[in-house]
């Protein structure tokens, strides 16, 4: 099919807006790897997946508006949207997206302080009967200890005196 000097440059603008399109997309699946950090086979994972997605979607415009048939000025378009997106505005989108993060990190912050709040208040308020409480059973359990490490060092004394009897015996065999 032959199309118009117009349309050729329809066509191409078209393909220059999915480029920075899928420039943008790229700059999403960036600012997420930047939040949250996740191993290198994720990262590889997603980079398959945009690739893909951006090939089906370039496919499908391919096909829908020049009807399958593949021309060089549109995989340039695609290509030359991308390098103006990356050397224009990408950075600023970038920063941009995190400080909105940033903000949204302090909101749900200030949210989960107050909604914990009354737990907080109720920890406190039942912590000086728990303290109090834990100091009785410690003084209770004070005797017993006691006993135990007594135990303990009768036992080491008796088992050194056993491997001095033995080595009495093994010298006399």
């Amino acid at each position: 099919m032959i199309l118009s000097m117009s349309d050729q440059a329809c066509y191409f603008l078209w393909t220059a807006l999915m480029g920075a399109g899928a420039g943008l997309a790229y700059d999403v699946f960036r600012i997420l790897r930047k939040t949250f950090k996740h191993p290198d086979f994720l990262t590889q994972l997603e980079d398959l997946l945009y690739w893909v997605f951006v090939s089906v979607l370039l496919f499908y415009f391919i096909l829908h508006k020049n009807h399958g048939e593949v021309r060089v000025y549109a995989i340039v378009g695609v290509f030359a949207g991308m390098a103006l997106y990356f050397a224009s505005i990408s950075r600023l989108v970038r920063k941009a997206a995190i400080v909105v993060i940033a903000f949204f990190e302090k909101i749900l912050l200030i949210a989960l302080r107050i909604l914990f709040y009354p737990f907080r208040v109720l920890f406190q308020l039942l912590n000086v009967p728990a303290r109090f409480l834990t100091e009785r059973v410690l003084n209770l359990a004070r005797p017993g200890k006691k006993f135990l490490r007594n135990t303990g060092r009768a036992i080491k004394v008796r088992a050194r005196k056993m491997k001095r009897d033995l080595f009495v015996i093994q010298k006399k065999i």
